[in-house]
């Protein structure tokens, strides 16, 4: 018997809702599915603009100001849930880090914590605290962001890869534990035209933003292949690149991106070698 999952008139959390793909999610969920979404993000005035963007469907949004890498958070947030402040289906793991490009040892302690804290353990917080909720339900889903970082590791991006790594392993193991009673998609995708790379000291290339996939086409994407079950979800010329090449020849794959970064003369990358 399939797993009676769908997305259409589900009540979502989205992390990271107030801008960029989050936002696109948000929007789209709700115009799209007709779902209720709960918009986690610390910053009050993107998510309060959100909410004027969604218009007449405005009714169909509540936003809570969060910090995601904050265990605590995770523990008021799952309280607001159990108490029935917002009867959630669905929890998108969306908000993340890309720290800037440069070797390992360039980043400093509370770098490190942060990129972890945010990209990592702010999934397994959420598994720690909803996976009781959603079990207790049927058509309930952890959708967890992860990246094509994932699927063929970067150099210059060792805590973003291995941060991400770390989601899709976790995603693809808890997928075949919790199997018929929670869907738990790992999403993979390339490039994406969001804020991101606002980590980054240097203007991003003019080649990467032209490979990058506007927010709302991964939205959509994400979502479709969601609403199909779909248990991994890989998306964006890159990202299928780079998977295919990893499978192909895992150890020249990386040194072959590395040769690229380096040729490329870029200023974005300089830190790297």
């Amino acid at each position: 018997m399939a797993y009676p999952f769908r997305l259409h008139g589900r009540n979502v959390i989205v992390t990271g809702a107030s801008g960029g793909l989050g936002r696109a999610m948000t929007l789209r969920l709700i115009r799209h599915y007709g779902c209720r979404v709960l918009g986690i993000a610390r910053s009050r005035e993107k998510l309060e603009a959100v909410a004027r963007e969604l218009g007449e469907y405005g009714h169909q949004f509540e936003y809570m100001i969060m910090d995601v890498s904050v265990r605590e958070s995770w523990k008021a947030l799952a309280e607001y849930v159990r108490s029935g402040g917002f009867d959630a289906d669905v929890i998108i793991n969306n908000a993340g880090i890309l720290p800037e490009f440069a070797k390992f040892g360039m980043y400093s302690p509370e770098e490190t914590e942060r990129c972890m804290a945010l990209n990592l353990n702010s999934v397994i917080w959420a598994a720690e605290e909803f996976i009781p909720v959603f079990e207790r339900k049927t058509g309930t889903a952890i959708i967890n962001i992860s990246s094509s970082d994932a699927l063929c590791p970067l150099a210059g991006t060792s805590l973003y890869s291995a941060s991400k790594a770390a989601v899709k392993a976790l995603s693809e193991a808890m997928r075949e534990e919790y199997r018929g009673r929670i869907y738990i998609p790992a999403v993979c995708p390339g490039f994406i035209r969001t804020d991101i790379m606002r980590g980054q000291r240097y203007d991003v290339s003019p080649a990467v933003r032209f490979v990058s996939m506007p927010p709302e086409k991964a939205a959509r994407i994400i979502l479709g292949r969601a609403d199909r079950r779909r248990s991994r979800i890989v998306l964006g010329f890159d990202a299928h690149f780079m998977s295919a090449a990893y499978r192909i020849a895992p150890v020249w794959s990386v040194r072959f991106f590395r040769l690229v970064f380096r040729v490329s003369g870029l200023v974005l990358f300089k830190d790297i070698f």
